[in-house]
């Protein structure tokens, strides 16, 4: 039973046994002249109408009219409002003195029944007012274009020592340039946007924590038009097991075991030398238990030409289970070692020519000492050393050598300066098998640049190794969540919490059960910085931006979410007629003039009898 009903009901109630009062009252004596007995009970319920005419006024059809709505930015955007149309200001905007203001939009809709044209003036709506129910017509009379960076990708989490790329997007800066600058302040990579706006740049975070870059913006002058932070967080990789077996001893073997060593890579080496001889360690048998408690199997041509049938057909059942298999080629490719990596499921192609290879990805010099990071102490360096320290510390990757192997259909291991492939790999199973036609790597370290050495092998051999299970992660909705702004995080176990620091009190996440297997909540963070989703044992952290060190990002994702809900439609008003409630007054007033009128016959009725 609806409200409207309850009341009436009670009003209907009241009159009748007041109407049984008075009659009562007539039986035992009062003896009321019967036009005074009619007026008092026509009177009585004419009251009660009244009351509930008050109380639940007849619906009409509301006016249609217009409505203006100032969002942030309001004051750039073009004129305002007709004369139609009523003007009410959203808390974000900056609209001049003597205009209503609202709290959110749907206060707003509430305040004005009827509204069929809405017209959204500024930036946009915030998350807050986004899943407001909108008239059948909108518009959007945005405010200028914000100047600045309009789009932001980078990890939310790398290794330390790993390369990591950030790309973002800029508008309004025809001849800029993008830099990303360390948590130092030093610039440490650098590039000229493209025709859209684009830029790519790599950096290198060294030291596992939480930490944030900068991502600069330039004009043709060289001055700075924004800058936005890159938050990431460094995460130390889970150690990787890798067995490699060698043809030969050689430098590249050399220069692969010490980086092993530096990376923290559980390896097991073994090369053979002839006659039966290897070096190494202990003798590494390719049994099915050995392959199922490594992640990596390193192999050159040689060795994988000398494996036996049942080597062979443990290495790819293990690569069906999820074992990575890589090859390096150091010379042309056997037939039988050929045939094998066909059989695995890498068909390989190409004569084995050398070719000259530069790598991509190489920072300017002046870049150079920013992205290395300080060079290693030396315990007693002498003048000498330390000059040809800092000349190694600035020097540039000789061109190594590539063999012309191809892989069709594979995905690229590497790419050289241009963009091209530099080898392959290919799914098999659950694991992995790779090709990489790189002869002389060894070459960048004496050329004193370890630097990009490590960054190969790290990014070949992380690609390539095993996949571990990652404990379940928190899904954020947004790439940029915003202080003051709904957020929205999905996969959220029963009691999981958020903090703003180990010092905060946490908050406790209310799954919202519409969302089903998805578990959804909300979390409005109110301040900016690093965050921490903890879930049990799980730590997960979430950086929130501050609107106010990122305006243009900010203002053209309120314009970008703002246009997408205007243009789905999705949640719109029924285009028909609204009922509303009509005045109250009236029937009100018309109600105490009854009301005072029956009091007054009582009361006489009263003093006559007596």
């Amino acid at each position: 039973m609806t409200d409207s009903r309850w009341i009436s009901a009670a009003i209907i109630a009241i009159v009748l046994l007041a109407t049984l009062r008075v009659l009562l009252q007539q039986r035992r004596g009062a003896r009321l002249p019967p036009l005074r007995l009619a007026a008092l009970l026509v009177l009585q319920a004419l009251a009660g109408g009244l009351l509930l005419l008050a109380l639940v006024p007849p619906q009409h059809t509301a006016p249609r009219h217009a409505l203006t709505v100032l969002t942030a930015g309001a004051a750039q955007a073009p004129a305002i409002a007709d004369d139609a149309s009523t003007v009410l200001a959203l808390p974000e905007s900056n609209a001049r003195a003597g205009i209503a203001r609202v709290p959110d939009l749907a206060t707003a809709l509430r305040q004005h029944p009827g509204t069929e044209r809405l017209t959204l003036v500024g930036d946009g709506l915030p998350a807050r007012d986004r899943d407001t129910a909108l008239p059948a017509e909108v518009q959007l009379r945005l405010s200028p274009a914000p100047r600045g960076w309009m789009d932001l990708q980078a990890p939310a989490v790398t290794a330390p020592g790993a390369v990591f790329a950030v790309r973002a997007r800029a508008q309004g800066v025809p001849d800029g340039r993008a830099e990303l600058l360390d948590p130092a302040g030093q610039v440490v990579a650098r590039a000229a946007l493209d025709k859209h706006g684009g830029a790519r740049l790599e950096g290198v975070a060294r030291v596992v924590g939480r930490t944030l870059f900068q991502l600069r913006l330039l004009d043709g002058s060289d001055h700075q038009v924004d800058s936005i932070p890159v938050p990431l967080q460094v995460a130390a990789p889970a150690s990787v097991r890798m067995l490699m077996l060698a043809g030969a001893p050689g430098p590249e073997v050399k220069y692969l075991r010490r980086w092993a060593a530096d990376a923290g890579v559980e390896l097991q080496f073994q090369s053979s030398v002839g006659a039966g001889v290897t070096l190494g360690d202990a003798p590494v048998a390719l049994t099915p238990a050995r392959l199922a408690g490594s992640d990596v199997l390193l192999l050159d041509e040689r060795s994988l030409a000398a494996l036996g049938a049942a080597q062979r057909n443990a290495v790819q059942q293990a690569l069906r289970d999820g074992l990575g298999v890589l090859v390096r080629s150091t010379g042309p490719l056997p037939d039988n070692a050929r045939r094998t990596l066909r059989g695995w499921g890498l068909p390989v192609t190409g004569n084995g020519q050398a070719a000259a290879l530069k790598l991509a990805g190489e920072s300017q010099a002046e870049l150079l000492p920013a992205r290395r990071g300080p060079r290693a102490p030396a315990a007693a360096a002498t003048q000498w050393m330390a000059e040809a320290d800092a000349r190694s510390h600035l020097a540039e990757v000789p061109a190594l050598e590539q063999l012309t192997l191809r892989v069709a259909g594979a995905q690229p291991l590497l790419q050289d300066a241009h963009g091209a492939a530099i080898g392959g790999w290919r799914a098999s199973g659950r694991g992995r098998i790779g090709l990489l036609p790189v002869t002389d790597s060894y070459r960048a370290v004496l050329a004193g640049r370890e630097d990009r050495h490590a960054e190969l092998w790290s990014s070949v051999i992380g690609l390539m190794a095993r996949p571990v299970a990652a404990a379940p992660e928190v899904q954020v909705e947004s790439d940029t969540p915003w202080a003051g702004e709904r957020v929205v995080v999905c996969g959220v176990a029963a009691g999981a919490q958020v903090r703003r620091s180990a010092e905060a009190a946490p908050v406790t996440l209310v799954v919202d059960p519409a969302t089903g297997t998805q578990r959804c909540a909300a979390w409005w963070p109110r301040q900016a910085g690093w965050h921490e989703l903890m879930q049990g044992d799980v730590r997960q952290a979430v950086y929130v931006f501050d609107p106010a060190d990122a305006t243009a990002l900010h203002r053209q994702q309120l314009r970008d979410s703002t246009a997408q809900r205007i243009a789905t439609g999705h949640g719109r008003m029924s285009a028909a007629t609204q009922q509303v409630p009509g005045a109250r007054w009236p029937w009100l007033l018309a109600f105490v003039l009854v009301a005072g009128l029956l009091w007054w016959l009582e009361r006489r009725t009263t003093a006559t009898d007596r």
